[in-house]
């Protein structure tokens, strides 16, 4: 806890970033019945906001506090959990897309949640897609597959991350209140992976 705040004085005194203790406003222009923001059931507080550039893209680094009650009827209590995340834009709207770190999926709260938004989407899981290191969830199959490559899914198994697409910018989570030297690494993680996306995804669908 001690590096977080330390982490997050360096990046609010640095001028290249702007720092907002809270983001209520940031966080309302979210889709909340996607990850990681659907895993808040009972509630979200978005914390520690920080927007600058990454390799010239515009880039919103922040904490998100999630609270889901546990237990049943009348021994319902809150329970939370934080998650960190990142968020860079995308050259154009793509196919609303999830994938998940296995590890990050098969927690409790996640296995009930979906991934995307399925009042206003189509999106629906697709275990036969890619191998057993993450999980996928889209509206359009076929662009999973199209984006879907084993390289892909060991960086984002290595980093124990997943990523969903909401329309034309990628968001990049993790579990935990994660330092901003981290966070900025998922950052640049997200660039190499829509830097890795095939050029039939930027002209999708053909």
């Amino acid at each position: 806890m001690f590096e977080v705040r330390k982490s997050i004085k360096r990046f609010r005194d640095d001028p290249a970033w702007t720092y907002r203790k809270h983001g209520r406003d940031h966080l309302d222009t979210f889709d909340r019945l996607g990850y990681p923001f659907s895993l808040g059931v009972d509630g979200l507080a978005l914390r520690d906001l920080l927007q600058g550039t990454i390799q010239g893209r515009q880039a919103s680094l922040f904490h998100l506090l999630a609270w889901k009650r546990t237990g049943g009827g009348g021994n319902s209590a809150p329970g939370g959990h934080t998650y960190s995340a990142a968020v860079l834009p995308l050259p154009r709207a793509l196919p609303a897309t999830a994938v998940t770190d296995r590890r990050l999926a098969s927690s409790v709260w996640q296995r009930r949640i979906p991934a995307l938004n399925r009042v206003t989407g189509r999106g629906r899981d697709l275990p036969d897609l890619g191998s057993h290191l993450v999980r996928y969830c889209a509206d359009d199959p076929d662009f999973a597959a199209l984006i879907s490559t084993y390289a892909m899914e060991r960086l984002m198994h290595d980093a124990r991350m997943g990523w969903r697409i909401e329309g034309n910018r990628m968001i990049g989570w993790t579990s935990g209140r994660k330092t901003y030297e981290d966070l900025l690494s998922l950052a640049e993680t997200l660039v190499a992976l829509i830097d890795g996306f095939p050029e039939q995804a930027w002209r999708w669908p053909e």
